[in-house]
């Protein structure tokens, strides 16, 4: 477990260090027309060049959200910030059913090649939290405790 989070650490260095703030104006143009065509009702815009994507992060209704498009303005991958309303039934069972003392802190949809996953992190009570990361079917494919 300790590998793992000296792993974490390593890994988020890099991308921090790797990531660059950029101007709206810093955006090629094609990047900008293909986030504000699906997102006219986007908040606090901000944009980051990561590796050869660009990165957008913004609100829309109080929800976090972030979008990775390549320089010709398509998306590779998506984050988004959802209430547990919004939790696909089978997810939602499948939470339920293992961690019935546990309840639902956050919940992000990751989006990459057509495929989402869930990253739900759970609590009970001060002291005991989980990640996990269920497949839209409901299977568990990551469970650590947090």
């Amino acid at each position: 477990m300790k590998n793992l989070k000296i792993a974490a650490v390593l890994l988020f260095a890099t991308a921090t260090i790797s990531a660059q703030d950029l101007k709206t104006n810093e955006v090629p143009a094609v990047v900008q027309n293909a986030f504000s065509t699906a997102h006219n009702n986007a908040t606090d815009v901000e944009w980051e060049k990561k590796a050869e994507h660009y990165k957008v992060e913004f609100e829309v209704n109080n929800m976090e959200r972030d979008i990775w498009y390549d320089s010709n303005g398509a998306v590779v991958k998506s984050e988004m910030e959802i209430s547990e309303g919004e939790l696909p039934a089978a997810v939602a069972k499948a939470v339920k059913d293992a961690y019935t003392d546990y309840k639902i802190d956050s919940i992000d949809v990751l989006e990459m090649n057509g495929e989402k996953t869930y990253e739900i992190e759970i609590e009970k009570g001060w002291l005991k939290e989980r990640k996990l990361i269920i497949d839209a079917t409901g299977k568990v494919i990551s469970d650590l405790e947090d």
